[in-house]
């Protein structure tokens, strides 16, 4: 006897679904994933322009990264749309005393996981976790989450195909691959799409934190004061009408002759003047000779050490600091430019006219390396400079009209580069580390030893324009 359902019915009739209504539930579903990816464009923008790196430089997504953002994004607005759409059109009211379909009431339910229960867990979790990762990942963020996030979107797609296969009996593998391309091509076409007009923001962030695009160097042995609460940072680049300026780290503009008042008052704020150390952020293409003018001012201010900022290539740590390179500056620049007025010397100024080198080697920077009329390839320099890093030796810089701060860092890196192999000959580079590692110990006989090498192999330096 068959027994009649009269509260159950699992049919779905799609004879009973007004044309009206197949189309609403379309646009619904497209305008809702347009508005949801309106909205991650929007969120994403907006907690880019919130955050500077630890240099204070703005965060710039590549274009090749941006497309990929975009895709998934899209892919998720898509899967979200389609399920708004798949729920407006099975959702009825429901009368006290119509019949109950079941099939229909789990369709409204799975959809209503997939859409509002997902899209809750995936704003406050994924997305923020990927935007605050991705900002100081760089690049390896998409290589370390480029497949889950794959994989996410073909988890999700696959759950709306579920439903589909559920209620659809008849055509069903071409209705399913008809609606695999359209959802792909739907996809692709919203991916182009850029509700912001993110190459403005660009511009006005790079023009509000300008980032100084400093010179790059392969020694790194300088490389271990990562911390900057000490340090007097100066930035050096060209402005607006091509003219090298100074500027303090708020992008603020300094002039030449209030170099002296910016450091005299960073030493009052920590009251502690042998602590200052100044850090040099200057563009590569500066000429040399700004930048030698710049360390002979701070030497008129008994500032005897510098620090130049160089390029990072590691993207994991880019966003916290610039590498370095440490220099003592030279004396020798009170003689290579000219001055009206001399301010009184510093004590030791003219320490390197009292002692008697036997031994100095000239290497002419231009647009080339040159030594005794040879020219020297840039990676051949350190064991050319070897022979002449000892106690009764001094190598010369002369600087041609053309160098650029570049040029100078090579030759330097290339010089620092030398000294540093021929201390670590007598374990300096491992002495040096457990120093570093025992700051507070005060070990004489190792400090012993690290002067005895560094008087051996000494790092001197003088310098002259041509």
């Amino acid at each position: 006897m068959k027994f009649n359902h009269l509260f159950y019915d699992s049919h779905v009739n799609f004879k009973s679904i007004s044309k009206k209504r197949i189309v609403l539930s379309v646009l619904l579903g497209l305008l809702s994933a347009v508005i949801l990816y309106s909205f991650y464009d929007v969120l994403r923008e907006t907690d880019r322009m919130l955050f500077l790196d630890f240099e204070n430089r703005p965060i710039i997504i590549p274009e090749s990264e941006r497309k990929l953002y975009n895709l998934f994004f899209a892919a998720i607005s898509m899967v979200i749309g389609n399920s708004i759409g798949i729920s407006y059109l099975f959702s009825r009211p429901q009368k006290a005393f119509s019949r109950r379909n079941n099939k229909r009431n789990r369709v409204l339910n799975d959809q209503a996981f997939l859409g509002p229960t997902f899209l809750h867990w995936f704003t406050k979790i994924w997305f923020l976790f990927c935007v605050f990762a991705s900002q100081f990942m760089g690049s390896k963020f998409i290589d370390n989450f480029l497949w889950p996030s794959i994989l996410l979107v073909i988890v999700l797609y696959l759950d709306s195909w579920k439903t589909l296969i559920s209620i659809i009996k008849k055509n069903r593998w071409k209705i399913q691959s008809i609606h695999l391309i359209v959802f792909v091509v739907l996809t692709f076409m919203l991916s182009h799409v850029n509700f912001i007009d993110y190459k403005s923001l660009d511009a006005s962030m790079i023009a509000s934190n300008p980032a100084v695009d400093v010179p790059s160097s392969l020694y790194l042995n300088d490389n271990y004061r990562r911390y900057y609460y000490d340090n007097l940072v100066i930035k050096m680049d060209f402005d607006s009408k091509n003219r090298v300026s100074l500027f303090n780290e708020e992008n603020e503009h300094i002039e030449w002759y209030d170099l002296s008042k910016v450091v005299l008052d960073f030493n009052e704020y920590l009251y502690n003047s042998s602590r200052t150390l100044i850090r040099l952020r200057a563009n590569k293409n500066i000429p040399v000779k700004y930048i030698k003018e710049f360390e002979l001012q701070l030497l008129e201010m008994n500032q005897w050490r510098l620090v130049y900022e160089v390029a990072n290539n590691d993207e994991s740590t880019a966003s916290y600091y610039n590498n370095e390179l440490d220099k003592h500056i030279s004396p020798s620049l009170q003689d290579a430019f000219t001055r009206i007025g001399e301010p009184p010397r510093v004590p030791g100024w003219d320490f390197y006219k009292d002692q008697k080198f036997q031994d100095t080697l000239s290497v002419y920077i231009s647009e080339g390396i040159k030594i005794d009329n040879r020219e020297i390839p840039l990676n051949m320099l350190p064991e050319k400079l070897k022979s002449h890093i000892n106690e009764s030796s001094i190598i010369e810089y002369i600087y041609g009209e053309n160098v650029t701060y570049q040029d100078y860092i090579d030759v330097l890196s290339a010089h620092k580069t030398a000294a540093w192999e021929l201390r670590a000959t007598e374990n300096f580079d491992k002495i040096d580390s457990v120093i570093r590692r025992n700051i507070f110990s005060r070990d004489k006989k190792l400090s012993a030893e690290i002067n005895r090498i560094t008087s051996k192999y000494p790092f001197r330096i003088t310098e002259r324009f041509e």
